[in-house]
């Protein structure tokens, strides 16, 4: 890791110190977290998800009321 100094104004620093405690993590930890999430927003994916997935072929949300036909009723 490397460290760099970030300028926040008055009220971001006041929001984060109190989210830091109250999620019980850092205030780094959540710096962190959020260059990740403008990163991926703003740029491609970081790495790859080689976790296999249920779509047999085809997006799942287009056949998300077959998978669901039946769900919550007796059978």
């Amino acid at each position: 890791m490397r460290q760099t100094a970030v300028y926040l104004r008055d009220e971001q620093v006041l929001a984060l110190k109190e989210m830091a405690a109250r999620l019980g993590r850092s205030e780094a930890d959540l710096l962190r977290e959020g260059a990740d999430l403008v990163l991926a927003q703003h740029d491609s994916p970081m790495g790859t998800c080689e976790m296999p997935t249920a779509s047999a072929g085809q997006p799942l949300a287009s056949h998300t009321d077959a998978l669901l036909d039946g769900f919550g009723t007796d059978r």
